[in-house]
């Protein structure tokens, strides 16, 4: 199963997962004890794990719009302390910032993509509403993913002073 994930992440994102920025991203610290890179990497698997069970019971969802959308979605936020003066500032301008970003990294980026990577913070951060079913997916693999990271990051404070 696994097998399935990275390569359907490999085969949608190669240019993305090669580019410098992703590269940058597995040394920016992200939701206290994660990476930039390691966070996006969890949401394009949770990404496609939905799109995987959408596909089980016959909805059908654009893939490779959804690979290329997770794993940009936060690529703006790389040198957030230096970009933004506030945590508020960077959920409200991080994903018009990782659009960009997306566009010079994809040569003809879907406007699904770029639909996913704006949208992705709703409903936080004055993001607007998912347009698509592919927008859906990604903000909540997101959230889960940061929810996750969350837990595990209470349980490591928890354990940290046994």
């Amino acid at each position: 199963m696994k097998r399935r994930y990275k390569n359907d992440i490999e085969r949608y994102g190669s240019d993305i997962l090669k580019s410098e920025e992703l590269q940058h991203a597995y040394d920016q610290t992200h939701h206290t004890w994660s990476t930039v890179g390691e966070h996006t990497l969890r949401v394009a698997a949770a990404s496609l794990a939905i799109c995987y069970a959408l596909r089980k019971i016959h909805v059908s969802t654009d893939t490779s719009a959804v690979v290329k959308g997770a794993l940009c979605h936060d690529l703006g936020i790389l040198g957030r302390y230096e970009k933004y003066k506030s945590n508020k500032e960077c959920s409200r301008r991080h994903p018009a910032d990782s659009v960009e970003i997306a566009r010079k990294l994809v040569e003809d980026l879907p406007e699904k993509s770029a639909d996913i990577i704006g949208r992705h913070m709703w409903p936080a951060g004055h993001s607007k509403a998912p347009n698509s079913l592919e927008c859906v997916i990604v903000s909540v693999a997101d959230k889960y993913a940061a929810i996750k990271d969350k837990v595990h990051d209470l349980f490591r404070e928890d354990n940290s002073s046994d």
